[in-house]
């Protein structure tokens, strides 16, 4: 986490400006998030609304957005393979959603649902 906060640190302040937040975001997402989605973010962020991002308010970030993204991942794709939404997943839902689905056995598939 210290070498991404330094990557985004360009100036080397310690601290993280709302115009070094907006460049990272364009650089790996490029046009597809929205400024002003970016800024809201930044304001949640920043919990001493000092204007900047230290790096204790970096870590607390990172920290809840992987415990949330990894959550909401984890039920997409449970949802995903869950077609007839009982709750659970089935051999046959697997066979269905896998691109190789149909060429694996029923036995593999079995193996897969334990």
């Amino acid at each position: 986490m210290t070498k991404i906060f330094e990557d985004i640190d360009k100036n080397g302040d310690g601290k993280l400006s709302k115009e070094e937040i907006l460049e990272e975001y364009q650089k790996f997402y490029g046009n597809t998030i929205n400024k002003e989605d970016i800024l809201k973010i930044f304001e949640s962020v920043d919990i001493d609304k000092s204007g900047y991002i230290d790096y204790s308010e970096f870590l607390v970030a990172s920290i809840n957005e992987k415990q949330i993204l990894t959550d909401e991942k984890l039920l997409t794709v449970f949802k995903k393979f869950d077609k007839d939404g009982s709750g659970t997943i089935q051999a046959s839902e697997i066979k269905d959603i896998l691109p190789f689905g149909k060429t694996i056995s029923d036995k593999v598939v079995n193996d897969i649902v334990k």
